[in-house]
């Protein structure tokens, strides 16, 4: 077997059989990380023509012309085959070290351990062990089990939503009460969603600016979504979420002039039968209601002095591919929140994966601690479980040491970088 580089053609034939394939191994996902200085490369190991194992590599050149290199989402092998693993690692190993890398990174898109939707290991089911056990015993660094979104390059906790052989029927079945009840309010109080396109970025990075100061994240420039729509073009799509209040104003007068008419009915009721309790109950819950309905149209007549007919309320990224829908980065405006816009932005998505055949719905990252008591980003995993679906819980993240010494060297200043990033982060929140 031999270790060679690829055209992309060639690449991608290979990479659509395998089941760890996913977007960060894509010719636009490569011209994407370019943007930001990242060389790719695509290797092969080859058994004669055929392709056994391949990987794409990114390459950055940080100094006395040594390079980093990562896999993203690592390498696509059968990592349960410690044969070919041990030969593929040593091709690798070789051919990097010919090329000036201080070490590769991996991040596999496999499954480690089986979970249900609350977290919990499934017994009897998918457990990857070996193909730790396997890297680790090649020489491969480890970098644990970590739970925290905190720790990885790329998230090791996802949540999921399969899709495969369900009708949208099925799937909406198994949401929650909750969920339903959100996504119904939303509907009856005129919200919308919306793809826009490149030429209306900036209203998602509006909304993207306002939740990174809320949730306290640095945000990507405007320039990095640009290239992103740039580079991804077909697979990325971008979906607002916004109040027509014009519309909502219609609906609350048409539901208004519908309670009036049933009070009506009940009087004339009431009339030949004043002593009737089911009348009286009956009554007084329609006049709650349109207490309330009243208070929903004071409310929205608010919001359209202060914000116009149109109001944007929420925007969400994902990420498009055969295979998979991904819900990469969302945010909302704090007042807005109530009205529930990202669960109708969901509803939008997951509707759309189904008509277009996509098997798997990924809600991307979570944090792997499951106490609600104790984790600060439950309320995330909490939004996500309630469309369904499962936790998975990937394999982690490794590193294939080529030269020790400056391996050790930039992970120190690696360490320093990241320190001082958290600092201005702390200043630019407080």
């Amino acid at each position: 077997m031999k270790l060679v580089e690829l055209d992309f053609s060639e690449f991608e034939k290979f990479a659509r059989t395998s089941n760890q394939f996913s977007f960060h191994q894509t010719k636009e996902w490569a011209d994407l990380k370019q943007c930001n200085h990242w060389d790719s490369l695509y290797l092969g190991l080859k058994e004669g023509e055929k392709i056994v194992a391949g990987c794409l590599i990114l390459k950055k050149t940080i100094f006395l012309h040594q390079s980093l290199f990562y896999s993203p989402r690592g390498f696509l092998i059968d990592y349960q085959n410690l044969e070919l693993l041990s030969t593929f690692t040593k091709e690798i190993r070789t051919y990097c070290k010919k090329n000036g890398a201080i070490f590769v990174k991996i991040d596999p898109y496999v499954i480690y351990q089986e979970r249900d939707k609350f977290g919990n290991i499934i017994e009897g089911g998918i457990n990857h062990a070996d193909f730790v056990a396997n890297l680790k015993s090649l020489g491969y660094r480890h970098y644990g089990f970590s739970i925290s979104t905190e720790k990885e390059l790329q998230p090791r906790w996802i949540y999921v939503l399969p899709l495969k052989g369900k009708t949208k029927e099925e799937v909406f079945q198994e949401f929650s009460s909750d969920t339903k009840r959100y996504i119904h309010r939303a509907e009856k109080s005129g919200l919308m969603t919306e793809e826009i396109a490149l030429s209306r970025l900036e209203e998602f990075q509006k909304v993207m600016e306002h939740t990174s100061k809320r949730r306290g994240f640095i945000d990507r420039p405007l320039s990095y979504y640009e290239e992103m729509m740039k580079c991804l073009k077909e697979h990325i799509k971008i979906i607002t979420c916004s109040m027509d209040t014009v519309s909502c104003l219609k609906n609350l007068e048409t539901e208004e002039e519908s309670l009036k008419k049933e009070i009506l009915a009940i009087d004339e009721k009431l009339s030949v039968s004043p002593d009737s309790k089911k009348s009286k109950v009956a009554k007084k819950t329609l006049n709650t209601r349109l207490d309330e309905l009243t208070s929903r149209k004071k409310a929205i007549r608010a919001l359209q002095e202060s914000y116009g007919d149109k109001i944007l309320m929420a925007s969400s990224m994902f990420i498009i591919y055969p295979n998979e829908v991904i819900y990469l980065y969302s945010g909302s405006f704090d007042e807005f929140m109530k009205y529930n816009p990202q669960y109708l932005i969901q509803a939008h998505m997951i509707d759309y994966a189904i008509s277009h055949n996509i098997s798997r719905y990924n809600f991307y990252g979570i944090d792997g601690n499951f106490d609600k008591e104790k984790n600060p980003m439950y309320g995330i995993y909490e939004f996500k479980r309630g469309f369904g679906g499962n936790v998975e819980e990937l394999i982690g993240e490794f590193d294939l040491v080529i030269r020790p010494v400056l391996y050790y060297s930039y992970k120190l200043s690696f360490a320093l970088y990241k320190g001082l990033k958290k600092l201005r982060l702390k200043r630019k929140v407080g």
